[in-house]
């Protein structure tokens, strides 16, 4: 079974490979299994596969025989430079095992129905040992040139294989039960080994797979009356051949899976990344948060990139029409606001794992690995909150600018249509409570932190909640003086003369409290440090939300203007009630009654007369009343009387005692009995 890799000059291919070969041995095959016809159990299509991909090697790697004269060419050891050369006899030992498994599923067909081929069971163990022979070589290869796992694999696939002959022979179970213990104990600890969960899941199936064949074998030497050898070692010693009484295969492999755990713990730490959050740098061991926390930066920058692209859109179409950069800027949001919702749940998904981790740990060092998952917990939660945060300030700037949209259209004196979406108050303040939620959740958990930073991020998302809080407090104020009426409108005259004073009386005092509380602000936001780990987090736009603050100060003191106007303009209307009706009114009996009979008549009882009856100006001026209303008809109608319907009692008629009236009746006419039989002649 020899191949020559000899040039046809007779020079020979000996470059050392500068690093070990990473043999990827369970991964490979079990991805070509499941792609290739293993996954339905279809042995044929694999071995069909094998054998074109060993084609394909041959032709990469110039293994081929020559086209008119063959020449022979040897893989070995010094020739072995790629980890192709590695999946030769991998994939021929795979081939050999694949016709092997296919002959024993006919064989199994056939033994149903009647007696087995004899013929089919014995090329079923010579393809088996073409398999193990191929497998022998790959353990030597990849334990020269491979690095520790790769070797460790190649062995266990090697053990693995050896078994399968052994269990298909049905002779030597002893040698069979060593061989798979063997390959069950190295699956193990490469399991243990292993730093990522899928080659742990691919390891712990492979162990899964032998327990049967353990099993059986453990059956079959109990049967024959043999003892099970009790000791592991004794078993994997058996299993590496050779003699019996010294171990020096065990001590082999137990260096080899020392030197494995030191590489896994030297390339965990390689791969160990680290979560920065307000200027610290908290390690990331475990994987499955190194995924998320990996998804969580992607959505992040990609919601930064939208929101840098979005400001420049509307900077650049500042002078476009209003309806359609509201309908752009509202898609942009919500793309914008769909990244935020990812990067916020791939953070919350990374700290359930951390909390998972904190849960699962054990053994001496527990308490270090503790403080430091709780340290990596809350520095998690703060990011989170921080996306949270950038959200709701995203959705409140939109939704703010759909309400000053608004506002500067009621300004102009044009009305609003729905087509238009602008915001209402209430929409701002309930932006605005989620967005002062959220900022103190952020200041508790720089409380939590503690320290200077912990100290600095708790005073900045108080500053920020106090600004949120003046916003609040402004956009409330024009809830309540757009709900009061206006002086001169009919809801005005229809509302109860307290409803419009009072809530302009409202609006006014809110929107002196607006004014304090953005001067407050303001000046605890002057007061922060720029420098600091905090600053980063919260105050990136300090400067524009200082802006925002002044602006907000001047709305608020021209607003409360309006509403004083409001409240001058509603006094005035009640004075001049009170003055129209003190006008109207007369001390003369006579005009008092001509009046309330006035009042009392109706248009339908006056068909004759040439009276308005309908009200308004002609009415208010002729009764002389600040409003007289319309007096059509008098409803509800009077009620009237109804003629009862007629009752009859006839419930004693079955009580009653009826006279008899046989006596009325006629009597039958008495015949002889010869008039009865000669009636027939009548």
């Amino acid at each position: 079974m020899e191949v020559d890799l000899t040039k046809e000059g007779g020079e020979t291919e000996e470059q050392q490979p500068a690093v070990p070969l990473s043999l990827n041995l369970l991964s490979t095959i079990k991805t070509a299994q499941a792609q290739n016809g293993l996954r339905h159990g279809d042995y044929m299509r694999y071995r069909k596969h094998c054998a074109s991909k060993l084609q394909s090697l041959y032709k990469v790697l110039k293994m081929q025989h020559g086209r008119t004269k063959y020449v022979k060419r040897k893989l070995d050891v010094p020739n072995v430079t790629d980890v192709r050369h590695l999946q030769v006899p991998l994939f021929s030992a795979e081939r050999a095992w694949s016709q092997a498994m296919e002959l024993k599923k006919e064989a199994e067909v056939r033994g149903s129905a009647g007696a087995a081929d004899p013929r089919k069971r014995q090329h079923l163990i010579r393809r088996l040992s073409k398999a193990v022979l191929w497998a022998t070589e790959l353990a030597r290869f990849a334990a020269e040139r491979a690095d520790t796992r790769g070797a460790l694999e190649a062995e266990a696939y090697c053990s693995w294989m050896a078994g399968q002959l052994m269990l298909e022979r049905e002779s030597d179970w002893e040698a069979a039960l060593a061989k798979f213990s063997r390959a069950k104990k190295l699956w193990q600890e490469l399991a243990k080994a292993c730093p990522d969960l899928e080659g742990q899941s691919l390891c712990l199936a492979q162990v899964e797979e032998m327990e049967p064949n353990i099993r059986y074998c453990n059956y079959r030497i109990s049967r024959a009356g043999g003892a099970v050898p009790a000791d592991p070692a004794e078993l994997m010693a058996l299993g590496g051949g050779g003699d019996t009484g010294a171990l020096p295969g065990l001590d082999l492999l137990q260096s080899k899976l020392a030197a494995l755990a030191q590489e896994a713990q030297v390339a965990q730490a390689a791969a160990t990344s680290y979560f920065e959050w307000m200027g610290a740098r908290h390690p990331v061991r475990n994987e499955r948060v190194k995924l998320a926390l990996h998804q969580a930066g992607e959505f992040g920058t990609q919601a930064d990139q939208a929101a840098a692209e979005q400001a420049a859109a509307a900077t650049a179409s500042a002078s476009g029409a209003a309806t359609a950069m509201d309908t752009g800027a509202g898609d942009a949001l919500d793309a914008r606001l769909a990244l935020y919702d990812k990067a916020i749940n791939a953070l919350a998904e990374a700290k359930s794992h951390v909390r998972n981790a904190v849960k699962g740990l054990a053994g001496p060092d527990a308490e270090a690995h503790f403080k430091e998952l709780e340290a990596l917990e809350v520095a998690v939660e703060g990011a989170r909150l921080q996306r949270t945060v950038e959200r709701a300030q995203a959705h409140l700037e939109h939704t703010r600018a759909r309400f000053a949209a608004g506002l500067q259209r009621l300004a102009l004196g044009k009305k609003i249509k729905d087509k238009e979406r602008h915001a209402r108050p209430e929409e701002v303040v309930r932006v605005l409570d989620l967005l002062g939620r959220h900022l103190e959740d952020l200041a508790d958990l720089g409380a939590r932190l503690g320290g200077r930073a912990g100290e600095a991020l708790h005073e900045a998302a108080a500053a920020r909640a106090t600004a949120a809080r003046a916003m609040r407090v402004y956009h409330v104020a024009h809830a309540l003086l757009a709900a009061a009426p206006a002086a001169g409108s009919d809801a005005a005259a229809a509302a109860p003369s307290s409803s419009g004073p009072s809530k302009a009386l409202e609006s006014y005092a809110l929107f002196s409290r607006a004014q304090q509380r953005a001067a407050e602000a303001a000046e605890s936001l002057k007061g922060l440090a720029g420098g600091d780990a905090a600053a980063g987090v919260l105050l990136k736009g300090r400067e524009a939300l200082l802006a925002e603050l002044a602006e907000l100060g001047r709305q608020a003191a021209a607003y409360k203007a309006v509403a004083q106007a409001e409240l001058a303009a509603a006094d005035l209307k009640a004075r001049e009630e009170v003055a129209s009706g003190v006008g109207g009114m007369s001390l003369t009996a006579e005009q008092q009654q001509q009046q309330q009979q006035q009042q009392q008549q109706y248009l339908l009882d006056n068909l004759d007369k040439w009276e308005s009856f309908a009200g308004g100006a002609a009415a208010t001026a002729a009764a002389g009343a600040a409003k007289a209303p319309p007096r059509l008809y008098n409803a509800p109608y009077e009620y009237g009387a109804i003629a009862v319907r007629p009752i009859m009692l006839d419930t004693a008629s079955n009580c009653l005692a009826y006279p008899s009236l046989e006596h009325r009746l006629r009597k039958p006419e008495k015949k002889s009995v010869l008039s009865s039989l000669f009636s027939w002649r009548r």
